[in-house]
């Protein structure tokens, strides 16, 4: 009787055994989440995607986030941006097919770098006057789409250039813009060997943008670095100022043309000091005249520095890196849905964040109220 209860017993418990079993996948379920289709491969590193399901999006994002020594909680992130110089395109107001094939790139590119979440700031030369000339206000457009707009003024430049124009001529660029219904606020292309702080101010600017060496030629000559005390033109002194890094990516408030490399307090034009031109990395490692030919080393060589800036970051101060491109010349397309996609990671990590030069003013009018 025992030895049938035993049987009983055994052969009950081989078909639990059996039962449990056959509910069981025959292999353990992965871990790692799939990313969506559809999603994998598109260039942008979210949801469930991660360097293990999806490598070709995610190891990037996630080597920024290592590699970084300051978190973003602590510093907060740098902005990011790019100013375009319209200039280069004398007779488009003249020439309304040279204006139209100008105004579809600066949409072209627009759309392109809207795509990335990216931002322009667009510097106004020429296509102010061929705006108005033609009826296409696409400055406006470009200001009601997110992007920045501002004076590219090219003022002040020679040697024998006669001071006392200086603010009126800023201020016509001014008003001229600002008919086209724009907000303008800044303007690059203004340094001199005139007091070009107080000619901004006077002609009704808040900030500059696009600092090149031939700046210091307003300075006391005692004052200026050796390298560049007797420059002719702001084309033979063109070098990124200041010359670290480290003394670029915060703004500083100037008082006059005499004294604008130190902080003052109480100035009333901003500096927002710019770095290289996309397209001049390159050229500039090597020491050579930039012919803004775009190339992937100016795209690795903008990263390295990119790099540097976040390391940069001061917790108390607004952090800021931006660069230049004249269009001036088309970049290629292709290179520069490169370098907007790999900037993405960056962005992601709370590394960078994208802003206008306008947005990065107000950054720092904001900071600068809440430290008073």
């Amino acid at each position: 009787m025992w030895s049938q209860i035993k049987k009983r017993t055994i052969l009950w418990f081989l078909l639990l055994v059996f039962i449990i079993s056959a509910c069981q996948p025959e292999e353990p379920p992965n871990k790692q989440p799939k990313p969506q289709a559809g999603k994998c491969g598109d260039g942008i590193c979210s949801g469930p995607e991660n360097a293990d399901n999806c490598p070709e999006d995610c190891e990037e994002a996630e080597k920024v986030q290592s590699g970084s020594d300051t978190t973003a909680g602590e510093a907060g992130p740098v902005y990011l941006g790019i100013m375009v110089h319209l200039e280069g395109w004398q007779d488009e107001l003249f020439n309304e097919e040279m204006f139209n094939k100008h105004a579809g790139l600066i949409r072209e590119y627009a759309s392109l770098f809207e795509t990335y979440g990216a931002k322009l700031t667009w510097e106004s030369k020429e296509i102010t006057d061929a705006s108005i000339q033609w009826g296409d206000n696409v400055l406006k457009e470009m200001e009601e789409r997110g992007h920045g707009i501002g004076v590219h003024a090219d003022l002040g430049g020679q040697l024998d250039y006669n001071c006392d124009m200086f603010d009126r001529e800023l201020h016509i660029r001014k008003e001229t813009l600002e008919s086209l219904g724009v907000t303008v606020r800044h303007a690059s292309g203004v340094v001199s060997h005139c007091d070009w702080v107080t000619a901004m101010v006077d002609a009704g600017y808040n900030f500059t943008t696009g600092m090149v060496a031939y700046g210091v030629m307003s300075l006391p000559e005692a004052m200026r670095p050796e390298k560049f005390r007797n420059c002719s033109s702001p084309y033979a002194c063109h070098d990124t100022f200041p010359e670290a890094l480290a003394d670029r990516i915060h703004p500083w408030r100037m008082h006059s043309g005499f004294d604008w490399i130190r902080h003052d307090p109480d100035g009333k034009l901003v500096l927002l000091p710019a770095s290289n031109g996309l397209a001049c990395f390159s050229e500039s490692a090597a020491g050579t005249e930039c012919e803004q030919e775009f190339t992937l080393e100016d795209i690795d060589l903008f990263f390295e520095e990119l790099d540097e800036a976040v390391a940069l970051r001061d917790p108390n101060q607004i952090n800021m890196y931006y660069v230049g491109w004249s269009l001036g010349k088309a970049l290629d397309t292709e290179l520069m849905k490169e370098w907007l996609q790999r900037n993405v990671p960056y962005v992601e990590a709370g590394l960078v964040e994208w802003k206008t030069l306008p947005e990065m003013y107000d950054a720092y009018i904001a900071w600068e109220v809440e430290g008073s």
